[in-house]
């Protein structure tokens, strides 16, 4: 399992795997913690840590700092 890249956290799990011929050739990622979800076969710049800009980090602890940019869907 990963780390997520955006908190850095470690409540991820696995979403969905992408199969083809009988191998997982992808995976996609879920963070409980912050709602990340990615793809490991994304580009180094979204999914690691040592080069993904500092920007685009967040503290899951500090939520209240991160307005709500797409509202919900209305039911």
């Amino acid at each position: 399992m990963s780390n997520c890249p955006r908190c850095q956290g470690d409540q991820t799990r696995v979403e969905h795997e992408g199969v083809e011929d009988g191998q997982t050739v992808w995976t996609v990622y879920y963070c409980e913690a912050c709602c990340f979800t990615w793809r490991d076969t994304e580009p180094a710049e979204s999914i690691d840590v040592s080069v993904r800009p500092k920007i685009f980090r967040v503290d899951p602890s500090e939520a209240e700092r991160y307005p709500v940019i797409i509202p919900p869907r209305e039911t």
